[in-house]
């Protein structure tokens, strides 16, 4: 089942470690753990992004290892995610309980509201150093479609395929209006270090 699980930038800054304006993951649009699990997410891609005042100027084209870079933090979001709610349930806490405390340290849904109840504060506090969760790509396999422009909204869907001891194999994909504009497979790594 498609956990509606929607996280902003703020957010996503917590769960891995890049930043503007090399984070290339404005938002987490959904989760679902199941036997493979999936992480959908989005980038928007703004006139306004450093990259075009010198990749072809007059025409604002988003290079493709940039799109290949934001599929690659949706992996390490999505493997954030897992390590997060597995963590959780070692706790006799539940999945629906992590997404819970995710949702509630999300700024969009804190303004204006209460305190972080204990869970959050703990989840925020397991959170607080995100360069901990960098997840290495050993092999990346994909092609790029079609070009992508300024003012087009980037759709990643990655999948957890395969693990074998700390390397996972992903089928990731990119669209724009529904359009594949790349896809393929990223191998990751995971460091002795990377928190469960």
């Amino acid at each position: 089942m498609t956990r509606r699980l929607e996280l902003g930038a703020d957010t996503v800054m917590r769960l891995i470690p890049h930043r503007r304006p090399f984070l290339f993951l404005d938002g987490v649009d959904s989760f679902v753990r199941g036997p493979k699990p999936t992480l959908e997410g989005h980038k928007q891609v703004s006139a306004n992004e450093p990259v075009f005042e010198g990749h072809f100027p007059g025409l604002s084209l988003w290079p493709g290892v940039y799109t290949v870079e934001g599929m690659g933090q949706a992996v390490n979001a999505l493997l954030v995610l897992l390590a997060i709610v597995e963590g959780f349930e070692r706790r006799g806490l539940t999945e629906a309980d992590a997404l819970d405390a995710l949702r509630g340290i999300d700024a969009r849904h804190r303004l204006g509201r209460r305190a972080p109840s204990e869970i959050e504060a703990g989840l925020i506090a397991q959170l607080a150093d995100p360069t901990a969760r960098v997840g290495l790509a050993g092999a990346i396999d994909v092609k790029l479609a079609e070009p992508v422009f300024a003012g087009c909204t980037l759709r990643y869907r990655v999948t957890l395929e395969r693990a074998l001891g700390s390397a996972r194999r992903f089928q990731v994909e990119a669209t724009v209006e529904g359009r594949p504009v790349a896809r393929g497979a990223i191998t990751s790594a995971l460091p002795d270090a990377f928190p469960t």
